[in-house]
């Protein structure tokens, strides 16, 4: 069952199934170390909260919703499938009911790819404060990234490499945050694997991990450190992923 929704050559395999230790070499966006120890890690969760919401756009993919709060991902993330745009709108706005105040949202990231539009002008008529958002469209570090979606990605493992946060235990998360794959485009810049991608290496679409990710778009919570350089990764100009 691993081997099918990760992948043979997938860290998660070798940690899980082979008992073996992780390569330290792994393509990966977020390495399947730092995301295990911030589900075991004990941490005050502060700040504002943001949720993150990736609508299913067609077939076996579902629709996501992340709830951080800034350093702590409070919950496993919330799955629906086969629901249309109004039933997702209703399906947040039930969860935004039921959320204490001091926990309820500053910001609902919706991904405005495919379905998306419609649960955003859903929810503005309902009054929350959602947002959307197109990973496709360029990143704000125009010269690191070729999309939005990338740039995101790896603002995401810089929120793990921090090791000041917690992630509430969540295997299946774990699984698709470390298994997404990135490569150095001939121009210099990281593309992150896509869904299509992902989907022909025989590995189911990473919604869970997309909801997870829009939580860190321009307009939500912005880490403190958003502002930095990050760390890159250094490797050699790969051909793409395969």
């Amino acid at each position: 069952e691993i081997a099918k929704a990760y992948g043979i050559d997938s860290n998660v395999y070798r940690v899980r199934v082979l008992g073996e230790f992780p390569r330290s070499d792994d393509d990966s966006v977020i390495p399947l170390d730092l995301i295990e120890s911030a589900m075991v890690r004990e941490v005050q969760g502060y700040g504002d909260t943001v949720w993150g919401v990736d609508v299913a756009r067609f077939g076996d993919d579902r629709t996501t919703l992340a709830k951080r709060r800034r350093n702590t991902l409070l919950d496993k993330v919330k799955v629906w499938k086969n629901k249309d745009t109004m039933q997702v709108a209703g399906l947040v706005k039930a969860e935004w009911e039921i959320t204490p105040k001091h926990l309820k949202p500053v910001a609902i990231m919706v991904d405005v790819i495919g379905l998306g539009a419609g649960v955003v002008d859903r929810l503005k008529e309902e009054g929350l404060p959602v947002k959307a958002v197109n990973v496709s469209e360029s990143a704000p570090i125009k010269e690191r990234y070729a999309r939005l979606r990338d740039e995101l990605w790896f603002r995401g493992r810089e929120w793990f490499e921090a090791k000041d946060c917690h992630m509430a235990k969540d295997e299946e998360l774990a699984s698709e945050l470390s298994s997404i794959k990135y490569e150095i485009l001939p121009t210099g810049k990281i593309k992150v694997e896509s869904k299509e991608d992902r989907k022909k290496r025989g590995l189911r679409s990473c919604d869970l991990a997309d909801a997870f990710i829009n939580t860190f778009a321009p307009g939500a919570l912005v880490p403190a450190s958003f502002n930095k350089p990050i760390n890159y990764p250094q490797h050699h100009v790969s051909r793409g992923v395969v």
